[in-house]
């Protein structure tokens, strides 16, 4: 999927965390915005993906790193029947894999855990979600304004976050917030013809880098099933936002 619809959909997750635990309409914004900048961070494996390039040289550093990584794992655990055939290892491989979504939970569930740790955590997942969103919006200047124009937005993002909440959402949330949204890019990937390694690192069928698919795949970008997800997503979200708000006190 595109990284448009990777978001929406991450968003349309962390909202529905938020109503399922019961947040006021605030926190549940928050928890949209963790879910949707969350459901970005495995397409930092790829530096030429929208998400790669949106914060500019950072994201486009920190994706190199994941390539490096994810092919030095590919390397290391790929089974001898897939060594005969070996594969680039690089994109969709460790970062598109369910361990790797409790990794990226864990660690933002321990950044949450220092002082201002949560409102860090809002402020680098919007600031990654806006930055995709806006390199497809070249009306609005080049991309380095665009860039700052991200940052800057999620910069106040996540100041009202620790004003709204104090220090923010626990910690504990804010891990649960990341795992959804990145399990929802996998689970997303999942319904395209590239398919994702879901049962890593176990071995399938002689392969531990077995790619799964959904059994009525669609071409990334290519498809109206793809644009119905992203709009779907974007329209049901502020619906449950509102509907979340009328429920019960805040978590």
């Amino acid at each position: 999927m595109m990284g448009t619809s990777h978001a929406a959909t991450g968003v349309l997750t962390g909202a529905g965390v938020g109503v399922l635990l019961q947040a006021d309409p605030l926190s549940t914004v928050t928890c949209a915005l963790i879910g949707g900048g969350a459901a970005l961070l495995p397409d930092l494996d790829e530096p030429g993906s929208t998400a790669g390039r949106s914060l500019g040289r950072v994201t486009e550093l920190l994706s190199r790193r994941l390539r490096d990584a994810s092919r030095a794992v590919y390397g290391r655990t790929a089974t001898a029947v897939e060594l005969r055939r070996p594969q680039e290892g690089g994109h969709r491989y460790l970062t598109h894999t369910l361990p790797a979504c409790a990794v990226f939970g864990a660690l933002a569930g321990t950044v949450a855990l220092v002082p201002l740790g949560a409102g860090l955590v809002v402020f680098a997942l919007a600031a990654l979600g806006l930055g995709t969103v806006l390199r497809s919006a070249r009306r609005l200047g080049s991309p380095r304004k665009r860039e700052r124009t991200a940052v800057g937005v999620a910069g106040i993002l996540g100041a009202c976050t620790l004003l709204v909440d104090g220090y923010g959402p626990p910690a504990w949330l804010v891990g649960l917030l990341v795992f959804a949204g990145a399990l929802t890019h996998v689970l997303g990937d999942w319904l395209t013809r590239s398919g994702v390694p879901l049962a890593w690192p176990f071995v399938v069928r002689g392969r531990r880098w077995w790619m799964f698919r959904s059994p009525v795949p669609f071409t990334t970008g290519e498809s109206p099933v793809e644009t119905g997800i992203r709009t779907g997503s974007l329209i049901i979200t502020p619906i449950m936002v509102v509907w979340g708000g009328t429920a019960l006190p805040p978590v």
